[in-house]
């Protein structure tokens, strides 16, 4: 079973370290990771995931008991991933991250922002020919500056994150998620899944194929987590994964 890791006397859960590392689809990863760890969710070679017991027992968390009971009937594994990220206990926990100042809200950089620091430029070089322009370009940079997006991950949550042991599985999957690789490894094969299993549920999609049926054009369908949330600097696999909502398909299908 993972350890948790300590930073500034806080003791963080592996999805903890998830939702840092990569956000709320790592979290899920997590957690489902956690779960195989104990041998309490199976996976079958289809990529439908079920729990061993239906009791519910041997969850360490309030987002591993939503996990655990969501797959008391199999459920495919991007589904598992995708709908945890989504639950009301990822949500609770990125809000207590929040307080605990690992995370911050996230801002986004905006047109304006580049308009003002194109301005900026302009009138720094037009001031090697008019001083008087050079308090407008300092002006303009300067509110470039104050408008520039932030990443979420605090200096702290940075910490905790790079403090963490890869060296165990579950937090392997919290800083990498399960399509990452760590001393040259990939992660899933630590808990021996096979790579098309975890693909769409890592950020990984498969190329959309067309096809032609009588003269009309066809679509196909894609799903899983896109990659949203790049906050581990240190990471092998570069860049987050973070669920949101999937593409529908014009007929038919179920799980």
């Amino acid at each position: 079973m993972a350890t948790p890791t300590s930073t500034q006397g806080a003791q963080l859960s592996p999805e903890e370290i998830g939702f840092l590392a990569g956000g709320p689809g790592r979290a899920a990863e997590t957690a489902l990771a956690r779960l195989l760890d104990a041998e309490l969710v199976r996976v079958a070679r289809d990529g439908r995931v079920s729990a061993v017991h239906q009791n519910g027992h041997g969850a360490t968390t309030s987002l591993e008991a939503r996990v655990l009971k969501q797959v008391r009937t199999p459920v495919w594994f991007h589904k598992v991933v995708k709908n945890a990220a989504k639950d009301q206990e990822t949500q609770a926990l990125h809000r207590r991250l929040l307080e605990a100042k690992l995370l911050r809200r996230s801002r986004k950089r905006i047109v304006v922002w580049w308009l003002l620091v194109a301005i900026g430029v302009l009138l720094g070089l037009l001031s090697l020919l008019m001083p008087a322009l050079l308090f407008g370009a300092f002006a303009f940079l300067w509110a470039g500056l104050y408008l520039r997006g932030r990443r979420p991950l605090t200096r702290a949550g940075k910490a905790a994150v790079s403090g963490t042991p890869a060296s165990d599985r579950v937090f392997a999957v919290a800083r990498y998620g399960f399509f990452g690789t760590v001393a040259g490894q990939s992660v899933h094969e630590l808990f021996e899944l096979p790579k098309g299993v975890v693909k769409t549920a890592s950020g990984q999609r498969k190329p959309a194929k067309r096809r032609r049926t009588g003269g009309s054009g066809g679509s196909s369908c894609g799903g899983g987590c896109g990659g949203s949330w790049s906050s581990d600097s240190n990471s092998d696999s570069g860049g987050g994964s973070s669920c949101g909502g999937g593409g529908g398909c014009g007929g038919g299908g179920g799980d």
